[in-house]
């Protein structure tokens, strides 16, 4: 899928971004997986060091969807490995972007899926199902709620209230 250069889209809606509608999540998110720009409708879980419902979220069909994983910020563990990008990918996902970390970076990295995290750790999550699905949850310095809007790419990440035109 062709996306509008984040840098563009600022540029393009300045109002938005002066009146909050669009925000840009602080530049701490690495890029993982072959696609590097992608964007969709947001869907949110938060968990904490357990990536049970992220595994039962990405296991539905995304519809190019984007999901938002609150990780708390963790760096302890990963929320998403190489299994998990290429469940979303064959379910249609647009992309992931966690609050936290990923691993099995190398199959992330082979996967046609966007993905983006602060830091890879090679161990595995808790598997206890705790956490929240389809909640608003605070990523990147901004809130982010279901049904918004999603835009990456190697400049940084956006959160729009609502679709943009091209």
């Amino acid at each position: 899928m062709t996306t509008v250069p984040t840098a563009d889209l600022t540029d393009a809606n300045t109002t938005h971004v002066a009146n909050g509608d669009l925000r840009v999540l602080h530049p701490v998110f690495k890029v993982y997986g072959q696609v590097t720009s992608f964007s969709g409708p947001i869907v949110t879980v938060k968990v904490f060091e357990d990536n049970v419902l992220v595994r039962e979220l990405l296991e539905t069909k995304g519809g190019g969807r984007v999901l938002v994983v609150d990780g708390g910020g963790s760096l302890r563990c990963a929320l998403l490995g190489g299994n998990l990008a290429q469940i979303a990918h064959s379910h249609g996902w647009a992309g992931i972007v966690v609050n936290g970390c990923v691993r099995d970076v190398d199959e992330i990295n082979a996967c046609g899926i966007g993905v983006r995290a602060l830091a890879s750790n090679p161990l595995k999550s808790n598997k206890k199902g705790t956490g929240e699905k389809n909640v608003p949850v605070y990523v990147g310095g901004t809130f982010i709620r279901e049904g918004e809007w999603l835009y990456a790419d190697n400049d940084g990440i956006l959160i729009s209230r609502f679709e943009l035109s091209n």
